[in-house]
């Protein structure tokens, strides 16, 4: 049970909530918008393995846990468990993929096809994780565009950054 990606797994989840908690929750863009990064974790876990229970109680306790610093009452962990749940429909989708997923690696996608797929999973994070923070009808269209300017300018920007810097260990 403790193998060498359960304990990475350990690590780095405490690593990104720390990080999103107080790093890039205190980066804030035209004094509103700030990037959510967190999600980085699940949008390039390993496919082999993003089968598994394990994956999604994983998820869970990532969105859980800023949840947790930022007492939003489970809109974290909910929309980390939702594209975690989706996220092999939308590679299926955005890849046309034909071959059993356990055999994909990120390497497969063109550069079309990973952007398309980092987009997809982040909106719907973001629109999920504002809509249910605001729960008000009368303001959805601004609940909306705020959740793709910061989906779309910043949380994408920054993930698209860490994932220039880590490209060969994602691969792996």
């Amino acid at each position: 049970m403790l193998n060498k990606t359960f304990l990475n797994n350990l690590i780095m989840i405490p690593i990104l909530i720390l990080a999103q908690i107080f790093i890039f929750n205190n980066i804030f863009f035209l004094h509103k918008y700030n990037p959510i990064i967190y999600i980085i974790w699940i949008i390039f876990y390993p496919l082999n393995k993003s089968n598994s229970y394990r994956f999604l109680v994983f998820s869970f306790f990532l969105g859980f846990g800023i949840d947790c610093f930022m007492d939003t009452g489970g809109v974290n962990a909910f929309s980390s468990v939702l594209v975690a749940y989706l996220r092999n429909f939308i590679i299926r989708y955005v890849s046309d993929l034909r071959k059993e997923m356990k055999f994909f690696n990120f390497s497969d996608l063109n550069i079309i096809q990973l952007t398309s797929y980092i987009l997809l999973i982040i909106l719907i994070h973001h629109l999920c994780l504002f809509i249910l923070e605001s729960m008000k009808f009368s303001m959805m269209f601004m609940v909306i565009k705020d959740a793709l300017i910061t989906a779309v300018f910043f949380s994408f920007l920054f993930i698209i950054i860490i994932y220039a810097f880590f490209k060969n260990k994602v691969e792996k």
